[in-house]
Order: structure tokens, then sequence, then C-alpha cells
């Protein structure tokens, strides 16, 4: 059916478009798995060193994360005009930003924000060969070592 083949392309494009900004960024991948739809969906570990769990985070990596977090819905804008599956993303910045060393107001959460919009859009852009087979490799709910490949174009 036309109406679900879209709604699997765009929660592909989705996650393609947060596993390829977290690769890129270095972040490593905490989970990996097939969502109610039956498609893959991927988590990362907060910082390169790994699970950083109850620790307040750097500024550099609230930079990374806002990336991370925002490249879902830039990805999927980028294909239909809109984004339809960011809602859990921007509540899971929220929470990255209170995490924080330094505190973050809102105007500075509303500027990072944009920041992590804008250069998740730039990865995305200046990737998309490696993007779009990082689709196909979720469109085949292939295994992370497959996405990674993929990505490295070893496909």
């Amino acid at each position: 059916d036309d109406e679900m083949s879209v709604k699997q392309d765009r929660v592909c494009r989705h996650e393609a478009g947060h596993f390829l900004c977290g690769y890129l960024c270095g972040l490593p991948v905490r989970s990996y798995q097939v969502n109610d739809l039956g498609y893959p969906c991927v988590e990362f570990h907060p910082s390169s060193e790994g699970a950083a769990m109850g620790r307040e985070l750097s500024s550099e990596e609230i930079a990374v994360l806002s990336v991370v977090a925002m490249s879902g819905s830039v990805a999927e804008a980028l294909e239909f005009g809109e984004a339809k599956g960011g809602e859990n993303d921007l509540i899971e910045l929220s929470s990255i930003f209170r995490r924080s060393k330094e505190f973050i107001g809102a105007e500075k959460q509303q500027d990072l924000t944009r920041w992590g919009a804008l250069a998740a859009y730039n990865m995305i852009i200046s990737n998309k060969d490696k993007y779009e087979s990082l689709v196909t490799a979720f469109r085949e709910k292939k295994s992370v070592a497959e996405c990674i490949a993929a990505i490295e174009g070893q496909s």
C-alpha cells in the first residue's frame, strides 16, 4: 500500500540521517533495533567515550548531540519538505541540554537547536551518496556493520 511505503521511506530516511551524522561525529552506537514498523532505529552514546551515564556533558558533547538529534528531522525534510517524526528527538535534546555542565538558557537552546539542524543539513548534503546508500541499507534492514560499510563505500 502506497501510504505505508511513504511512511516506511520517511522512517528509513529519518533514522539514516541520525545514523550518518552520529557516525560522522564519532559517536558509538548504543542500540540498534527494529521499531514497530519493522525498520531499524538507532541510538548513540552521548560521548565518544561511551555511556557517560548520569554525568554532566561538556559544551562540545552538547554541540555534537544537537547535530545528531536534529539530523533525523533534517533528513526527512530534505526529501518530503517537512518532518513528521521529530518530536521525540526534541524531547531528547531538551534532556541533553539539562545535562550540560554550564547552564543553557532558552535562547542558547534555540541557537544550538538551529545550529544543530544547519550542521546536520551540511553533513547530509555533503555526504549525499553515503546517505542514500545508508537509506538503502535501512530499507533492507541491514546490521550495524553493514550500515557502516554502506557509509564507508564497502557495500
